[in-house]
């Protein structure tokens, strides 16, 4: 069975997937598809499609293996092809959506032995807190979520958003900046109304 430290590192395991081991396609593809949903979600609430991109990026890295080259950086390569994958998917569909707004969150039932009323008052908690976040992202743009998503939820690097954004550094720090900015301003007057 394959762990996380069968492959050194990206190169590595990359290179295995390319010279035709099925261990490191499996492996890959378990480790990235669940992060690539997630992505994918940041352009559509369309799951159903995004699983369908998904399965045509591993599907396509499948049968050209032979025609790829080297990487370093799975998760940015795996990305970028589902970025890729699911902007050909609006193009054919002529769908365009500008954020996860409407995306419904399923939830999840956790047993615990909190009383009732407790439950109620961390249920009313989350409650707030979603609205809280939805609140701050809804004043962002859809390219600001996505440069937020990147760097903070994915932790890249500003040279890894440049890639998957197509900005030079400059830009997706300036946009990076002003999201920022956008959120603390839009945090302050959150709070400033609760506390009237």
């Amino acid at each position: 069975m394959l762990t996380k430290n069968t492959f050194e590192n990206d190169s590595s395991l990359w290179d295995s997937f390319l010279k035709g081991d099925d261990d490191a396609y499996s492996y890959i593809y378990k480790k990235y598809s669940k992060k690539l949903f997630i992505q994918g979600l940041q352009f559509t609430a369309d799951r159903e499609l995004i699983k369908d991109c998904i399965h045509d990026v591993f599907v396509r890295i499948y049968h050209n293996r032979n025609n790829l080259s080297s990487t370093n950086n799975i998760k940015l390569y795996l990305f970028v092809a589902l970025k890729n994958s699911l902007l050909n998917a609006f193009k054919l569909q002529k769908k365009y959506t500008d954020s996860i707004d409407d995306l419904e969150t399923e939830d999840f039932l956790i047993e615990t032995e909190d009383t009732i009323e407790e439950q109620l008052i961390n249920k009313e908690t989350e409650n707030h807190l979603k609205y809280k976040v939805t609140h701050l992202l809804s004043t962002l743009t859809s390219r600001q979520k996505e440069a937020v998503h990147y760097r903070f939820i994915e932790s890249m690097s500003i040279d890894e958003i440049c890639i998957l954004m197509d900005m030079n550094y400059q830009s997706v720090q300036n946009l990076l900046q002003r999201s920022l900015k956008k959120i603390k301003d839009s945090l302050i007057i959150v709070e400033k109304s609760e506390y009237k």
